[in-house]
């Protein structure tokens, strides 16, 4: 193939999705230019960086970056054009790009688009309130959960499905012992949590009343990082940060938020790419990837995450037996695996070195 050129377009940082993406094309042999929306952002106003500024400014700064998003598609002319959510693009920008440009133009979706706007911003919001209708002019939207793939169809979007997946270079198995110091605490942590804060999982986490959960993560009750409080919380960490924390922990929890409607989310394949032991609520999606006391742990209902816990650090050998299926079943789900799928179904060929 002449262009082997890939553009990838979203937040670039640590551990981002976009990230794993663009490092998985790479490995696949395509060539890839990044445009990492987030620093576009920031160069839009030098306010951008303020959480409270942002939102007033939020226009200002999407039509910007949609502008700077048109002038490097057509500089660089690739084979593909691959972004990740993007919800600062106009639904003209889309039009325009594939227009001018004329190849596959998909966004990878990794939230919930149906959830709205909300204003509490520690919650996952849709951001704006014609995003179906920014959807439609994809090429292909992929989706992490069938039920929103048909519902997305419905709604005339060319959908497809797409799983989240394992990052190797920043999750996978390592050879050392169990156990997570943490020197900030000074202790041993059996149970770690990282995710940010959301109503629900706060909901979810606080049902544990037995155990201490190590929360690594932003906007947790104050009173949780304190060391009379019955759980722990640290500042956010990211990227291969994280898969220590999986792969040392003696238990790792998967809180599913309620916008993932039971299907996996990205600690579904990032705690057993660790070689982890997840425990989370139980989905048949996540089921499906991971099986039930083979692979993971899983509870039906909070009530039950006390007793689930206490099992799992009582029984060595089902942990033994959990953290090497699931680096097993991990290593056949990477975004390697999932770039490649990506190529397929927009007619490019994978290069053959």
């Amino acid at each position: 193939m002449a262009n082997r050129k890939v553009l990838v377009i979203g937040p670039l940082s640590q551990g981002a999705l976009a990230e794993s993406y663009a490092r998985a094309f790479e490995r696949l042999g395509m060539e890839v230019v990044r445009f990492d929306s987030e620093r576009a952002l920031m160069r839009a106003n030098r306010f951008a960086g303020n959480r409270i500024l942002r939102r007033a400014l939020r226009s200002s700064l999407w039509n910007a970056v949609n502008r700077e998003a048109v002038e490097v598609a057509q500089t660089v002319r690739p084979s593909l054009i691959f972004a990740v959510k993007c919800t600062f693009f106009h639904p003209e920008t889309v039009q325009q790009i594939r227009k001018s440009v004329g190849v596959p133009f998909v966004n990878h979706y990794p939230d919930h688009p149906y959830i709205g706007i909300r204003w509490d911003p520690r919650e996952a919001s849709a951001l704006r309130r014609d995003l179906i209708d920014v959807l439609r002019q994809y090429s292909v939207v992929f989706m992490w959960e069938r039920s929103l793939v048909e519902r997305l169809q419905r709604d005339r979007v060319e959908a497809a499905y797409l799983p989240f997946g394992v990052d190797p270079e920043l999750f996978n198995p390592q050879t050392s012992e169990e156990g997570l110091h943490c020197e900030s605490c000074n202790a041993i942590h059996d149970v770690a949590f990282v995710a940010t804060y959301s109503r629900f999982r706060c909901a979810e986490v606080a049902a544990v009343q037995k155990h201490t959960v190590a929360i690594w993560g932003n906007n947790w009750p104050r009173n949780w990082g304190t060391v009379s409080g019955q759980h722990r919380v640290h500042p956010s960490i990211w990227g291969s940060a994280v898969g220590d924390i999986y792969a040392r922990a003696t238990l790792s929890l998967n809180v599913l938020n309620a916008e993932n409607l039971g299907g996996p989310n990205m600690r579904t394949f990032e705690i057993p790419g660790s070689g982890g032991v997840m425990l989370a609520r139980y989905s048949a999606a996540q089921d499906e990837f991971f099986p039930e006391n083979e692979a993971a742990v899983y509870y039906r209902s909070p009530e039950e995450m006390d007793d689930k816990i206490e099992w799992v650090l009582r029984d060595r050998e089902l942990r033994v037996r959990i953290r090497k299926n699931a680096a097993r079943l991990a290593a056949a789900q990477t975004y390697d695996v999932r770039a490649a799928q990506v190529l397929r179904d927009c007619g490019i060929g994978i290069p053959t070195r």
